[in-house]
């Protein structure tokens, strides 16, 4: 399954060396680190991260709240916020770009990994919402579909554009198997427990 991308922005090169460090030996794909906002914004242009650890006070045209708010706003990105500052008037300025988390410098190791997992489950919340929007499936999910999982409901959403199991586990990046044993849980419930009951056709209803 594809890693994580993460950007990393900090004027702080300590900071950036020891965030680099950590986030790779978990598993995740660092972009950067760069240390202006300049820097990260052409580098969040280029490789589209999934997520940006962003210093709120940075060199560049941009300040750390700025950048935020420009990465989400033109290339979908959220952050989380990385400071040595915990100013009541800096908080709540930063508060409005709805970053996904604030770490305050100096941090632990753990905070870092379990903000990191907690952000990126959020940032997959989103994208479901996103998804859905597109009106790929309908805005306003039917009861008969309360039941489903976010995944088994982006699952639901390509099989009823008529994508194979295939073509959903390359668009999802998982396992062909695992659309499968997605597509047994959703069939069971929708009570479709008739193997002729066509699940495709059940989705557009």
């Amino acid at each position: 399954m594809k890693k994580a991308k993460l950007l990393i922005a900090d004027d702080d090169v300590t900071i950036t060396m020891n965030l680099e460090d950590l986030l790779n030996k978990n598993g995740y794909t660092v972009v950067g680190p760069v240390h202006s906002s300049d820097d990260a914004y052409n580098l969040a242009r280029k490789e589209k991260p999934d997520l940006a650890f962003l210093d709120i006070k940075m060199p560049g045209k941009m300040d750390g709240i700025e950048l935020a708010e420009t990465l989400l706003t033109e290339f979908n990105i959220p952050c989380i916020f990385v400071s040595g500052y915990d100013d009541c008037a800096i908080i709540e300025r930063a508060k409005r770009v709805k970053p996904l988390s604030f770490l305050l410098k100096p941090f632990a190791d753990r905070q870092v990994l379990v903000e990191t997992q907690i952000a990126l489950f959020k940032v997959n919340a989103i994208r479901e919402r996103q998804f859905f929007n597109r009106e790929e499936f309908p805005i306003e999910i039917p009861k008969r579909y309360a039941g489903l999982t976010p995944t088994e409901l982006r699952v639901a959403a390509l099989v009823r554009k008529g994508k194979t199991s295939k073509e959903v586990a390359e668009v999802m990046d998982i396992r062909i198997t695992t659309v499968q044993w997605h597509r047994r849980n959703i069939r069971k419930k929708l009570n479709l427990v008739n193997k002729s009951e066509n699940l495709t056709m059940n989705l557009l209803l």
